[in-house]
């Protein structure tokens, strides 16, 4: 599932990107694509526009235990708990996990790093085309 997950999410995060992109043009903005991904992932948690994806519809007991367990760590270790469990769970519970903690230091030092992890592979996707 994981791998899976990811793939979408690669997808829909490349079409999403190129909606950003297009919009930056329309407005004559000129803006890096690395930080117009920054800027989709935020905003994609902060208006819950993240896609549906099968099997996961709710915040389950998992994901749960996984924000009881980030509260207790450090900052740094919570940021890389949280992009782990974007590449086991999925970006959609990491991304509810993240809103749990309601820390929004830690929210958005992980949408940065969760942009930088996902920029490079959509930088490996386009290489494999």
């Amino acid at each position: 599932m994981a791998q899976e997950s990811i793939n979408q999410e690669i997808k829909w995060l490349e079409e999403q990107l190129e909606a950003k992109k297009k919009a930056l043009l329309e407005k004559g903005d000129v803006k890096e694509e690395k930080e117009a991904l920054k800027d989709v992932i935020k905003e994609a948690s902060s208006q819950n526009l993240l896609p549906a994806l099968a099997g996961i519809s709710a915040f389950d007991d998992d994901a749960q235990k996984a924000v009881l367990e980030l509260n207790e760590k450090e900052h740094e270790a919570v940021v890389t708990e949280l992009i782990a469990m974007a590449f086991s769970k999925g970006m959609t519970q990491a991304m509810k996990a993240a809103n749990a903690l309601k820390n929004p230091h830690i929210l958005d030092d992980f949408h940065d790093k969760l942009a930088d992890k996902y920029y490079e592979k959509l930088l490996e996707a386009r290489k494999i085309k």
